[in-house]
């Protein structure tokens, strides 16, 4: 019992350290396309760690700021929306996004 408990924990840690390993190796630069569950899609382009780019149904939107780290994007809409980028482990990005007293979400693939 006490081995099957070792080996349990074992692997969770194998697979935690596997999943801090590939988000050290992510790389954002791209662009990324994503469709929300209300239909909207988005494009986000980033280049050498910067946020170039942000476009929703054709429009592009006004950046205020942004951020990119190795574990997430951060980006502020003009207006006050936020939008957070996350890794997933298998190379797809979970995009949220809020404002206005709504939020959507969407999985973005490298385009």
């Amino acid at each position: 019992m006490v081995f099957a408990k070792l080996s349990t924990l074992a692997a969770a840690l194998l697979l935690s350290l596997s999943t801090v390993a590939s988000a050290a190796d992510f790389s954002w630069d791209g662009s990324w396309k994503g469709t929300a569950g209300t239909g909207r899609v988005t494009v986000i382009t980033i280049a050498k760690g910067k946020v170039v780019s942000w476009v929703s149904n054709g429009q592009t939107a006004k950046i205020a700021a942004a951020s990119v780290g190795k574990g997430g994007v951060s980006i502020t809409h003009a207006e006050g929306a936020k939008v957070v980028m996350t890794p997933r482990p298998d190379g797809t990005v979970q995009y949220r996004w809020s404002g206005k007293g709504a939020t959507s979400s969407a999985i973005m693939k490298k385009i």
